[in-house]
């Protein structure tokens, strides 16, 4: 198993941390004080560290830094312990560079799944390979405007975000920042701001941190003439890769260099349409222009999305023309409205509404 330190200045708590983590294979060692871990951590002995926030002479957020600041520790995996569990107390260990946090109390499976999924986040230790992107990918598309496509987007990260994982949502759209408002965010940076270059250390400060615990990369307030070049996304995308379990990229409405890019890292491009003439036609046309990216038809997962209370075009009128079964059907849901009014999206606010739960369903079918 795991060689692993237990950086914690609880006298109480050490030897019982030694004790659970022995009788679930690892190899405890421990230290009790901030700059004594650190100066353990440098030896590169142990696959992973676990940190107690608050310590005298240095808290876990500041030895977290130091770690990610010293090229022999800075792939290391962390996991900070905390006595509250509230979504702040997350985002500060996030954005202090750790890979994941677990509150306290807690018992031995958690605390042994936890060290499995930081293991599994982090590449090997003295590897000598270019750090590679972990995380799935899910491109939310729509090339005709008013289908829901930010609506869908926003739910099936929040859904994600549910299930534990650590979600990055991307708007990409050239017009204004839709998950912003959908979020009630006020970004300080967008990808506007991005450089030619990014690495997992310094992407995070170009992320806004919604209330769940969400991160979003935002799109400009106002509409913009300088679209994100493909080299500039691909930078972003490898180093949020590194950092995350999933990424969600709402698409701009059009095949432009970015929206082009990240159909063709995804895993699976979720293609929303509406019941109607005009939505079939465009979403008919998409999916050849899909394929013509090399992004093929197992890949492409077609959303029928009812909008209104209006039932729309029948589903063998729909089968016809786009020659198969939409995969997810997502019902109208008069919540909705409130929920954009609001500024709270469903899936935080009442997730267990028809919309959220075809969503859920989607994820649980992944």
């Amino acid at each position: 198993m795991a060689n692993i330190l237990v950086v914690d200045d609880d006298p109480d708590l050490r030897p019982l941390m030694k004790l659970t983590l022995m009788k679930l294979g690892h190899t405890p060692a421990l230290a009790a004080r901030g700059e004594e871990g650190l100066a353990a951590a440098r030896t590169g002995q142990y696959h992973v560290v676990i940190l107690d926030v608050m310590m005298p002479d240095m808290d876990g957020y500041e030895v977290t830094r130091r770690l990610r600041a010293d090229p022999s520790t800075q792939d290391l995996p962390i996991l900070i312990l905390t006595a509250r569990s509230q979504s702040a107390d997350y985002e500060a260990a996030m954005e202090a560079g750790a890979d994941d946090h677990l509150a306290k109390p807690f018992n031995a499976d958690e605390l042994n799944a936890k060290i499995i999924k930081v293991l599994k986040g982090r590449p090997e230790r003295h590897s000598t390979s270019p750090a590679t992107s972990t995380a799935r990918v899910l491109a939310v598309l729509g090339l005709r405007g008013g289908v829901g496509v930010t609506t869908l987007a926003v739910t099936l990260a929040g859904t994600l975000l549910r299930e534990g994982k650590r979600v990055c949502l991307i708007d990409l759209s050239p017009a204004g920042g839709p998950i912003a408002l959908h979020l009630r965010l006020r970004p300080a940076t967008t990808w506007a701001d991005l450089p030619n270059a990014l690495d997992k250390n310094t992407v995070g400060q170009y992320l806004t941190s919604h209330d769940s615990g969400l991160k979003v990369l935002a799109a400009p307030p106002l509409p913009t003439r300088k679209p994100l070049t493909g080299d500039q996304f691909q930078s972003a995308l490898t180093a949020l890769g590194q950092a995350f379990d999933e990424i969600v990229v709402d698409t701009a409405p059009l095949l432009d260099d970015a929206t082009s890019l990240a159909v063709t890292a995804a895993k699976q491009t979720l293609l929303v349409f509406t019941p109607e003439v005009g939505a079939l036609q465009t979403t008919r046309s998409t999916v050849r222009a899909l394929i013509s990216l090399g992004v093929t038809d197992v890949k492409v997962g077609l959303m029928l999305n009812h909008i209104s209370a209006e039932s729309g075009l029948p589903m063998a009128a729909v089968e016809k023309a786009l020659g198969r079964l939409p995969d997810v059907v997502v019902p109208f849901d008069r919540a909705q409205t409130a929920a954009l009014t609001q500024g709270v999206p469903l899936v935080f606010a009442q997730p267990a509404t028809p919309l959220v739960a075809a969503i859920s369903h989607l994820t649980l079918n992944a």
